[in-house]
Formats: structure tokens, sequence, C-alpha cells
């Protein structure tokens, strides 16, 4: 069950993306495998802002973000003490910004692979947990 950050999923969600073809490439892919998917429950405010922001559209975002919530492909996972203290000492140690250190953590602590597109995560990460780019790996 890999990590799917927010930059991937709004990327599958957002058609104006660049990356909008090769994440919802892989994004099918996953789901036609029978993949499920994680992702701190977090993604929910982060494709919020983006797309609320990026497109302009609050009533867009809210939407996405419902299906997101009842989604059976992402099953989202409360960020609680332990999974926070674990983000704060990757954000510490490998100087990742806060949430995406979130979603860093939660790759490490179920030993999945984080599927982002942010460059940060995926210099950062490595050799903590195995980071791909679906724009690169499929």
């Amino acid at each position: 069950m890999p990590v799917i950050d927010a930059s991937v999923f709004v990327a599958i969600v957002n058609r104006a993306d660049a990356h909008h073809d090769a994440c919802r490439t892989w994004f099918e892919q996953a789901v036609n495998n029978g993949d499920r998917l994680l992702a701190p429950n977090i993604l929910m405010s982060e494709t919020a802002a983006a797309i609320s922001r990026g497109a302009g559209n609050e009533a867009l975002a809210r939407a996405i973000v419902t299906t997101l919530a009842a989604s059976t492909v992402i099953e989202l996972i409360p960020i609680g003490n332990s999974l926070a203290a674990a983000a704060a000492e990757i954000a510490a140690t490998r100087r990742i910004r806060g949430c995406d250190a979130v979603y860093v953590a939660l790759a490490s602590s179920v030993d999945e692979a984080l599927v982002t597109l942010d460059q940060q995560q995926l210099t950062r990460s490595s050799g903590l947990i195995a980071v791909m780019s679906p724009s690169t790996d499929n």
C-alpha cells in the first residue's frame, strides 16, 4: 500500500497540471492492480487548498474532498501523536517541510514507498524510505 503525496493526488484530479497524464496513468495502474493507497488525513486540507487556490473554485475543492473522504482506494490515516513525533524528527533531521514530513513518516511507519512529485521529498527522504515519482517510474 504505497503512500500517495498531495502533489500526486492534486495532479490526478487537475487536468491542467503538467503531471496529470503521468499521475493519472500511475493511479489507474494501481487501481487496476487492486492496490490500496495510504495518505495522512491532511491530504484533504492540502487538496482543498490546492484546488481552491489554483482553480479558484471552492465548490470543486469541496466536491473533490468529499469524494476523497469516501474513497475505497485511498485510506486516510489520522495523524496521532506518534506519527506527528516521527514527522517532527524527520522534519528536523532531513530538513523536510512539516506537512511533507508527515507523508514521509507515514511511509516509514508502514514500510511502504512514497509516491510524490515533490523534489525535496524525493531527494531528502532517500535512504530512509523508498520514494518514487509517477512521472518517471510506473
